[in-house]
């Protein structure tokens, strides 16, 4: 029981830091988006996403092998084993900066459409974006390092700070009213103290002496990771698959619309995967070990605990989305009421969501059924978000994104029941899956017609307050009746919620 209570704690710690992380992201956004023109917002967003792109391409999946060998490594050998990864990602971080200075030479023949003023701007400011990368790409395994170690507290302090870090140095200048130009700079100086800082961290918390070799050959590690940088850079596509097929056969309005609508909430996202980056280490070594029921007890476990969250605040999500998208969209919100339905719509996707399902196959060293998941999702996203846009407009390419997530998250179940020796259907605890959503549908229903005949069309702020409050606490009344929601689970609800767990 006490090993039990301490990886809900884990797992808990690293939950909240990815929701920080989250709400931090979207403040810097929001915050840029109010202090600059549209022009020079043009300029940082192209930057950053230049930058995005070049350090997803040139992380490929290195630190996600940190879960997989350090289980396979003696404590020695895996000092050897993240210099090795960080060595190899230094040099992916200088040819990906060679790659934004290249980027910035081509500048003026793809942006043909923006200002000379614009153009300038981005081919002078790129460089240092190219500085920041090659800085900051060799310290992205160190949450995974720090995780690998059982330091989830670590962890999870290193990324509260360096997300910290980062929106002050890009937002505090332009909140000083300096130039953009300074919160590039800005960013250069984050990018170097997260550099020497993740070293000297890492240095404190590996003290054991540095082996010659980690016993992992680089041929190993390029054959574990290729493939799942592979499906991240797939993944991230798809993100935009449906966007562009809206771009290209519906008008700019149905465009601007979609883009508004075709979210899932990223604070409620981001828990499935913390869990995921809790658990992977002991599924690798459950599985070393062949202990396939004590595995499959631990996946349960991590599915019930993510459903229980995940869930009731989706189909919250989807009872306010009328308020969501007029809270998002600010004054303009009339403009955007058709983006209701596919925000609907684009969040049951979330419903799946229960488990990180690569973090399993990852354990069984299945990065080539990642990869050809995610290239499924892809190729079944554009076939049927092509079809049904052209038959039912912005709800039909919802609809699409949906029913080929759906598709792909059965061959998914089918994939894993493969590794772990069951039926597809037996892979996630359906039965404890689906009394918790019939209990989050039950309570949603007098929710839903309490939003529309005491509120408002204007009423949006109130409304989306007490559908939290009321919704919320009458799931945790009716849970706990119907035997969904455990003392425990209020326990840890009660725990998580006051933060014990930040303290040493």
């Amino acid at each position: 029981m006490a090993e039990k209570a301490k990886l809900t704690e884990k797992t808990g710690i690293v939950v909240f830091a990815r929701i920080v992380n989250t709400v931090i992201d979207l403040a810097t956004v929001i915050a840029v988006v109010h202090i600059l023109t549209k022009t020079e917002f043009a300029v940082i967003a192209f930057l950053l996403m230049i930058h995005e792109a070049a350090r997803n391409i040139a992380t490929v999946g290195f630190p996600e092998s940190i879960f997989y060998y350090f289980e396979r490594l003696t404590q020695s050998t895996r000092k050897a084993f993240a210099l090795q990864t960080s060595a190899i990602l230094a040099v992916m971080g200088i040819l990906a900066g060679a790659v934004i200075l290249a980027v910035s030479y081509f500048v003026p023949f793809f942006l043909t459409d923006w200002s000379l003023q614009s153009i300038q701007s981005v081919q002078t400011l790129l460089p240092l974006m190219a500085l920041v990368t090659v800085l900051e790409v060799p310290t992205w395994p160190t949450t995974n390092i720090l995780l690998a170690l059982d330091r989830q507290k670590d962890a999870s302090w290193y990324e509260i700070l360096t997300s910290s870090l980062s929106f002050i140095s890009l937002v505090g200048p332009l909140l000083l009213g300096f130039p953009l130009r300074t919160a590039i700079y800005g960013l250069a100086v984050y990018a170097l103290v997260r550099f020497i800082g993740s070293f000297i961290w890492l240095m404190l918390k590996m003290p054991h002496r540095l082996e010659k070799k980690s016993g992992v050959t680089l041929k190993q590690q390029f054959s574990f990771s290729i493939p799942l940088g592979l499906s991240s850079m797939v993944s991230k596509l798809n993100r935009y698959a449906d966007k562009f097929i809206v771009s290209i056969i519906l008008p700019a309005a149905a465009y601007a619309e979609y883009s508004i609508g075709a979210q899932e909430v990223p604070i409620i996202r981001v828990i499935p995967f913390a869990v995921g980056t809790v658990l992977i280490s002991r599924y690798v070594s459950l599985e070393l070990e062949s202990k396939k029921e004590e595995l499959l007890e631990l996946w349960y476990k991590g599915v019930k605990k993510v459903s229980l969250l995940v869930i009731p605040l989706t189909i919250l999500c989807i009872v306010t989305a009328p308020d969501i998208i007029a809270l998002v969209a600010g004054s303009e919100h009339t403009s955007y009421q058709n983006a209701v339905i596919p925000f609907q719509i684009f969040n049951l996707i979330v419903l799946l969501r229960v488990t990180h399902y690569g973090s399993i196959l990852q354990a069984f060293g299945d990065t080539k059924g990642v990869f050809y998941l995610s290239l499924n999702l892809i190729v079944a996203n554009i076939i049927l978000s092509v079809f049904f846009t052209i038959w039912w407009g912005i709800i039909g390419t919802a609809v699409g994104a949906f029913l080929a997530n759906f598709y792909n998250w059965y061959i998914t179940l089918k994939r894993i029941g493969g590794h772990m020796k069951v039926a597809p259907f037996k892979v996630l605890p359906m039965k404890y899956y689906l009394k918790v959503l019939a209990t989050a549908v039950a309570v949603a229903i007098p929710i839903w017609f309490g939003r529309y005949y005491f509120f408002t069309g204007a009423q949006h702020i109130l409304s989306f307050v007490l559908s939290i409050i009321f919704y919320l606490a009458i799931f945790i009344l009716v849970g706990s009746t119907a035997g969904v929601i455990s003392k425990k689970d209020r326990m840890d609800l009660k725990n998580w919620l006051s933060l014990k767990f930040l303290k040493y």
